[in-house]
């Protein structure tokens, strides 16, 4: 990593891509929370659009994450040092209100993965719930589990 005069000029761009990407963890909360009231009430239509609002808000996020990775690299900062690292060299002042952002925005995170798995299961269980009712109204053809077909 090079120390240079401009090194104090990334904070207040540090700080704004970390105010994006939490306001896109406050987006993907709530999309996971109504992802998870379309799947209770089996609504496939809500379900689809929670998906495609997850995944453009997840783009955007990892478009955040470059725009990072190259304002560290402008600033001729290691890509190897953590963001933690980085604002505790140069944040001066402000390294509590952006320690705490960064980790806010890291548990977040770590809540709306692990909130998104729970919906995956729960899909899941819906999915395996609706065919089999389906299946036994004989409204769909009853799945196999293997191939009972023999070599002649």
């Amino acid at each position: 990593m090079v120390l240079n005069q401009s090194s104090g000029a990334i904070m207040p761009s540090l700080r704004s891509l970390l105010e994006q990407m939490d306001a896109c963890a406050q987006d993907l909360e709530a999309i996971t929370q109504r992802e998870y009231e379309a799947i209770r009430s089996l609504d496939g239509e809500q379900i689809l659009q929670a998906s495609q609002q997850r995944i453009i808000t997840h783009q955007y996020l990892g478009e955040l994450e470059q725009q990072m990775r190259q304002l560290l690299a402008q600033h001729q900062v290691s890509s190897q040092l953590p963001i933690s690292a980085v604002i505790d060299m140069y944040a001066d002042d402000q390294t509590t209100a952006l320690q705490a952002l960064r980790r806010n925005l890291h548990e977040r995170m770590l809540k709306i993965d692990q909130k998104s798995q729970e919906n995956r299961m729960r899909l899941h269980a819906a999915y395996s719930v609706s065919s089999t009712i389906l299946q036994q109204l004989g409204l769909s053809p009853e799945q196999q589990t293997y191939n009972r077909r023999s070599a002649v």
